[in-house]
């Protein structure tokens, strides 16, 4: 059974809020009442204090259950949209839906500056001096995982919100005056704590889901490219490609070039299939292109997870939002594992990722379009049906059609893979196979080798960008390699979609490529011709949430270019 940070120690939940106006009740210390200064006593109160923040971190950018975590997954992106039915849960309508009062943005700012507030209490916590640590390296760890999620979250909002503030240390009362900082800077901040944090991280880890160095690495290879973008200084570039490289060539971590896991035997998948089976990816695990996953498990969901209510537990509800409902397609039946599972559509991939990327000029002979990873042939599976006759044929496109006109295009798109199972876990003890319970990859080595090709690309060197694209093609076995002339930027995002769908975090990426590329991707794109008549401005960075300049009132908020009035 695997070790992991989620199943060894419970979770501590710390919510301290210091607001009130009474100076007396601020400083009194009573004996029964829990403030910052008496409820850590050790070290091992601390690392509590770090495990809600992998348990922040996991919910935020694994929960597709809420509107803003289907945000986190790229949902009004260039690759991943909802079917027409539901167009009323899109994240691409300018008028209604993106705009700074949008309640989705204002979960995902509040939850990054959440991470910033524990971050910043435990980095003050364990250097302040006062709490006993079993050992020093134990101290110095905490410090370690504390800057990188403080780094990361800053990183990850300067990507979405462009100028927002730096908050470097723990706040005791309610303040109205952070001040702004250019995208530039909190790059910088974030690039100056992960660089601080790299020696007290591990290189490898027994605890899978635990930071590790190669994670920084990653990290600090993204924000240098998001501040040569901000800057135009080529040495940024240039310590992009370092970082990367210490990950892609320092010997930890490869690509999986061979079948591997407990399913490796079965005939008619291949590699790029194993890698999104059930405990097949962590490090731990024998994958050597996994950096950094969240932990998601089942017999700790089945215990409460962390004591909260059902929202707060972990799972994978993919199957019940990415897939398409097969089972009202005439002849075929059941929500078992044939159909994905569950499925009710809550979204769906664009065209681009359905179809677009997977042109044979392009990707002939890629094996994570293969029918074991793309599943679109549909078979008919109903007995009764034309009398039982069609049973094992191919649903013909009337049958198909006839579906789509009371779903609305919800009923068929095609399965992909790597969002379900045909295993399902819990079939005994009341779940539905709406849900995985395999750990998700928040960092895979692809991601990495696709950051140093943008940074090459970015600093003239396009052959070497080439180079690192046709490491993963080759490893897909396509028979198209990238050619210098070929890489561009829409070359590189478009890889990053072939790769990384559903993985990546596709907003941030957008984002941070600066320009029009995340206003030209997403018209590229649209399904719906209202997403296009309501984008009439480019943008790079998600509107600041009003709340947010209406709070900081001491000082003046500027709202982003192309956001004001709205």
């Amino acid at each position: 059974m695997k070790k992991n940070i989620f199943k060894t120690i419970m979770f501590l939940f710390l919510i301290i809020t210091f607001s009130c106006d009474d100076e007396e009740f601020v400083t009194e210390n009573p004996e029964t009442f829990l403030t910052v200064d008496n409820i850590f006593t050790s070290g091992t109160q601390v690392e509590q204090l770090i495990l809600t923040l992998y348990q922040q971190d996991r919910n935020l950018f694994s929960n597709i259950n809420s509107d803003s975590g289907r945000v986190m997954y790229g949902q009004g992106t260039d690759v991943l949209t909802v079917p027409t039915f539901r167009e009323n849960t899109n994240f691409s309508d300018y008028n209604t839906q993106v705009t700074p009062l949008a309640g989705r943005l204002s979960t995902i700012y509040a939850e990054l500056y959440q991470q910033i507030s524990r971050a910043n209490l435990a980095i003050s916590l364990a250097e302040g001096g006062e709490i006993p640590f079993e050992t020093e390296a134990s101290r110095l760890s905490i410090i370690a995982q504390a800057k990188f999620f403080r780094a990361k979250a800053h990183g990850q909002a300067a990507e979405f919100f462009g100028k927002v503030a730096i908050v470097d240390e723990p706040t005791e009362t309610a303040r109205f005056d952070f001040e702004q900082s250019e995208r530039s800077e909190i790059y910088q901040f974030a690039i100056n704590d992960l660089e601080a944090a790299l020696p007290d991280l591990p290189v490898t880890t027994a605890e899978a889901g635990r930071v590790v160095r190669g994670a920084a690495q990653h990290y600090l290879s993204e924000f240098y490219l998001g501040l040569g973008i901000e800057t135009g200084d080529n040495a940024a570039f240039t310590q992009a490609i370092f970082y990367a490289s210490e990950v892609i060539d320092g010997g930890i971590y490869a690509l999986m070039q061979n079948r591997f896991g407990s399913r490796a035997d079965e005939t008619g998948k291949n590699v790029y299939w194993d890698l999104f089976r059930l405990n097949n990816q962590n490090y731990t695990d024998g994958n050597t292109e996994s950096i950094w996953t969240h932990q998601i498990d089942f017999d700790a969901y089945i215990a409460g997870d962390d004591g909260s209510n059902n929202a707060g537990r972990s799972f994978l509800p993919y199957p019940r939002f990415f897939m398409p409902v097969w089972r009202a397609i005439p002849g075929v039946i059941g929500e078992d594992e044939y159909v994905g599972g569950r499925g009710v559509a809550f979204v769906r991939p664009t065209e681009l990722t359905e179809n677009i990327l997977w042109d044979p000029n392009i990707s002939d002979g890629d094996i994570r379009a293969d029918e074991s990873n793309i599943r679109r042939t549909v078979l008919y599976n109903d007995p009764d049906y034309e009398g039982g006759s069609l049973v094992g044929t191919e649903v013909s496109d009337e049958d198909l059609e006839a579906a789509n006109i009371g779903l609305a295009d919800g009923a068929y798109y095609p399965i992909f893979e790597k969002f379900t199972t045909d295993q399902f876990q819990g079939l005994d003890q009341g779940e539905d196979r709406s849900n995985l319970f395999r750990d998700r990859y928040i960092i895979r080595l692809p991601e990495t080798i696709l950051l140093r090709a943008e940074a090459y690309l970015r600093s003239g060197n396009s052959q070497a960008a080439a180079d690192d694209i046709n490491l993963i093609r080759d490893r897909a076995q396509c028979t198209v390699r990238a050619t210098a002339a070929m890489v561009d930027i829409d070359f590189i995002l478009d890889e990053r979609a072939r790769e990384l769908f559903g993985e990546e975090n596709r907003w941030g990426t957008l984002l941070r490529m600066g320009g029009t590329v995340a206003s030209d991707r997403l018209r590229a794109n649209f399904r719906y011709d209202y997403q296009r008549a309501s984008l009439t401005f480019d943008f790079n960075t998600f509107p600041i949430p009003q709340s947010v300049i209406d709070r900081n009132s001491a000082v003046l908020w500027e709202q982003n270019p192309g956001w004001q009035g709205r």
